[in-house]
C-alpha cells in the first residue's frame, strides 16, 4: 500500500505534466505507450525468473530498482535537465522494473493462501489497492494543482525504498517455488520461457481470453490515454479535477469488489465478464457524451465498478487453473499477449485525436467494445461457460 500510494501519485503527475509541458495530445500518447510496452516484452521474462527465483527477493530487488529509477528522475526534474525522450526512457526502465514484482507478487499468492480462499484474497488486494488509489489519486491532484510535480516524484522514489524494506519481513519461505525447493536448477532460461508459451498456446480457455483481451484493452488503453486531455479540454478541468476522475474510478473498484466478494461467482466467470465488458462499453459512450464534470464523475464510478467485477474472476481462474510450478511464466506469458494491443492503443490515440476529438474516440471504442462482448459471445465457448 505505501508503494502504491507513490505510484497513484506519480500516474497523476506524469501524463498532466507532459500535456501541459508541451500541449501536445500526441506525446501523451506516446507517454502512455511507454508506461505499457513494458507488459508486452518484459513481462514473459519477468515470469521465467519469478519461476526460478525466490519471489520474496525478486520483489525486494525490483521495489530497490524502481526506487532508484524514480530518484534519477526525480533530480532531472528538479534541475531542469528532465527532456521529453530522458523521460520516456526513464518511464521505460521504471515500468520494466514494475514487471519483475508483479510476476513474483502474483505467482506467491496461491502459495499462501488456499484453493477455495483465494477469491477472497484477491478480492482484499483489489480493495486495498484501490482504496489506496482512491485516496492517493485525490492527494496527487491536489498537490499537483498547489505544489507541483516535484513533490510527487520525490514521494514516488522514497516508497519504494520503504517498500523493499518492509519486504524483508516477509519469510523468505513464501517465495519459494517447488522447483526451487528441489533443486532443480539446470534448464535453460529458453527451456522455461518455452514451457510457459507451449502451455498457453495448448488452452483452448486463455487463447479465446487472449483474443478477447486484446480488443478490450487496445480500445481501453485509448480511453486511459485519453483522460487527461479529456478531462482539460473537453470538460474544461483542472489538475485536480483529473485526479478526482481517476480517484471516482478507483472509488468504483472498491465498489465493485465489495460487490463481488458477496457472490460466489466461481461457477460463472465467464458470463460475469462478458456482461460486464457489455456495459463497460456502454459507460465509455456515455463519458464520450457529457461535457459536465459531475455527471462524468458519475459515469467514471460505475465504469471503474464494472472494472473491479470483471478483472477480479479473471486472476482468481488463471491462479486456479495454471499448476504452481509453471504459474509465473504462463501468466506472465498471456499477460504480455493480453497487454499487447495496449501501447498500440495509446500511440493510434495520439494520433486521430487531432483529426476527430477525445469525446468522439471515447464513443467510437465504447461502442467497439460492446460489439466485441456481443459478438464473441457465442463462438467463444469455454470462456462464456469458465469456472473454477
Amino acid at each position: 500500500m505505501i508503494s502504491q500510494s507513490g505510484d497513484a501519485i506519480f500516474d497523476v503527475a506524469l501524463l498532466w505534466l507532459v500535456l501541459v509541458t508541451t500541449g501536445s495530445a500526441t506525446l501523451v500518447g506516446l507517454t502512455q505507450a511507454a508506461v505499457l510496452i513494458p507488459p508486452v516484452f518484459v513481462k514473459p521474462f519477468a515470469g521465467v525468473y519469478a519461476d526460478r527465483l525466490n519471489r520474496r527477493n525478486l520483489m525486494i530487488w525490483s521495489s530497490t530498482f524502481q526506487g532508484g529509477v524514480t530518484a534519477v528522475l526525480s533530480a532531472l526534474y528538479l534541475t531542469g535537465a528532465l527532456h521529453f525522450p530522458v523521460l520516456v526512457f526513464l518511464v521505460l526502465l521504471l515500468y520494466s522494473g514494475a514487471e519483475f514484482f508483479r510476476s513474483a507478487n502474483v505467482a506467491m499468492v496461491p502459495a499462501i493462501v488456499s484453493r477455495e480462499n483465494l477469491g477472497a484474497a484477491n478480492g482484499l488486494f483489489t480493495l486495498t489497492t484501490s482504496a489506496n488509489q482512491l485516496a492517493s489519486y485525490t492527494v496527487g491532484g491536489i498537490v499537483l494543482a498547489t505544489i507541483g510535480a516535484a513533490v510527487s516524484i520525490s514521494y514516488d522514489s522514497l516508497t519504494f525504498f520503504v517498500a523493499a524494506a518492509l519486504l524483508t519481513m516477509v519469510a523468505k519461505s513464501y517465495g519459494q517455488t517447488a522447483k526451487m525447493k528441489a533443486q532443480d536448477t539446470g534448464r535453460s532460461f529458453t527451456v522455461e520461457f518455452k514451457e510457459g508459451v507451449s502451455y498457453v498456446r495448448k488452452n483452448r480457455l486463455f487463447l479465446e481470453l487472449i483474443v478477447a483481451g486484446m480488443i478490450i484493452n487496445f480500445f481501453g488503453a485509448i480511453f486511459a490515454t485519453g483522460t487527461a486531455p479529456y478531462v482539460r479540454s473537453q470538460l474544461g478541468g483542472s489538475a485536480l479535477d483529473y485526479g478526482l476522475v481517476l480517484a471516482f474510478f478507483a472509488l468504483g473498484t472498491i465498489a465493485g469488489s465489495l460487490v463481488l466478494g458477496k457472490v460466489n461467482f466461481r461457477t460463472y466467470v465467464g458470463k460475469i465478464v462478458f456482461a460486464g465488458v457489455l456495459v463497460s462499453g456502454a459507460l465509455m459512450i456515455a463519458v464520450g457524451e457529457t461535457r459536465n464534470i459531475p455527471e462524468a464523475l458519475l459515469i467514471v464510478l460505475a465504469l471503474g465498478a464494472l472494472i473491479g467485477i470483471i478483472n477480479l474472476p479473471i486472476q482468481v481462474l488463471v491462479q486456479t487453473k495454471v499448476p504452481g510450478e509453471i504459474l509465473g511464466r504462463a501468466a506472465t506469458v498471456m499477460g504480455s499477449l493480453l497487454a499487447a494491443s495496449q501501447p498500440v492503443g495509446a500511440l493510434v490515440f495520439g494520433a486521430i485525436v487531432g483529426v476527430i476529438s477525445v469525446g468522439e474516440t471515447f464513443v467510437i471504442s465504447g461502442a467497439v467494445v460492446s460489439l466485441a462482448a456481443i459478438l464473441l459471445y457465442l463462438p467463444f465457448t469455454e470462456l462464456r461457460g469458465a469456472k473454477y
